[in-house]
């Protein structure tokens, strides 16, 4: 438990460190600390899938964890293209695949190129919407602008998420006793359905207090409470998004036969076992911000 908590502490200084990075220096910061998490998750993610991907499909992969993340974080910081330059990288993800399937076809399985394709994905496209959610900002001096931005994106991600995960946790180890029905006994038999409601009141809260303290040190409550129930919803949906995030991750290590997906944080696994909510958090964040801002 010490050491678990020791890494976890390591774990929350870093983040800490390149936000306050990404508010006193450049955004691009925070997109260092992203690029790292892409590396080393499909660095994990190929280690894991070893035996069901060939070399030549490894290589394709890895090279698309080397080239998107930047596209994307340098595409957007320069132009407002990092969107259009991500799809760039997929096609050719795909078409480079694709290739290998003709080029070498004794070797190559549709298998194993949905195999890679899953590798290339997870994590590293999800990554690049934290990019995108890195860099979020709308025009002006309105409440969307002030309420819809890059730096409390980060902070409903790496905040909010944890938040419920945690109220999952302790809603589970006290009440499993009383209320002991299993959330997806397959997947995951510790996660419990009263652990489930606790994530979801850990989500609204989280968001909630996250809200209200980010207005807080902003200076900005006027009218603000007039965005905070799309902040509500915003947690239920990231509770949601983190749970189903655990459950991903929890089949795929349940497929391949691993505990863990790396050794990097000991007490906690790899760096996917760390921020597998966080990474379909990061997608939802992303999508309601978009289309809050387009109304």
């Amino acid at each position: 438990m010490k050491i678990r908590l020791l890494t976890g502490s390591c774990y929350i200084a870093v983040l800490l460190v390149f936000y306050l990075l990404k508010i006193f220096v450049n955004d691009l910061c925070f997109d260092a600390l992203t690029y790292a998490f892409a590396l080393i998750g499909t660095f994990e993610m190929l280690r894991a899938m070893k035996e069901k991907t060939t070399k030549a499909e490894r290589a394709v992969v890895y090279a698309f964890a080397l080239v998107c993340v930047p596209a994307c974080a340098l595409g957007e910081y320069f132009l407002g293209a990092g969107l259009v330059l991500t799809v760039a990288c997929v096609f050719a993800l795909s078409v480079a695949l694709l290739f290998l399937l003709v080029a070498r076809h004794e070797e190559t399985t549709v298998e194993n190129l949905g195999t890679a394709f899953l590798s290339a994905v997870y994590p590293s496209l999800l990554l690049c919407l934290l990019v995108l959610c890195n860099h979020i900002s709308v025009d002006g001096l309105s409440l969307k602008a002030f309420a819809l931005n890059g730096d409390i994106a980060i902070l409903l991600v790496f905040v909010v998420s944890p938040f419920a995960d945690s109220l999952a946790y302790v809603f589970g180890r006290f009440l499993k006793k009383y209320f002991p029905k299993k959330l997806a006994p397959n997947l995951s038999p510790n996660k419990t359905v009263i652990g489930g409601i606790g994530g979801l009141v850990g989500g609204m809260l989280g968001a909630t207090i996250l809200y209200f303290a980010y207005n807080g040190v902003a200076g900005s409550f006027e009218k603000a409470y007039l965005i905070l129930p799309f902040y509500l919803g915003l947690g239920l949906l990231l509770a949601v998004a983190t749970a189903f995030g655990d459950l991903v991750e929890s089949c795929i290590k349940r497929k391949v036969g691993l505990k863990d997906m790396g050794k990097i944080m000991p007490g906690h696994g790899g760096v996917l076992d760390r921020i597998d909510g966080s990474l379909f958090a990061t997608a939802v964040v992303y999508l309601a911000f978009v289309l809050l801002s387009l109304v």
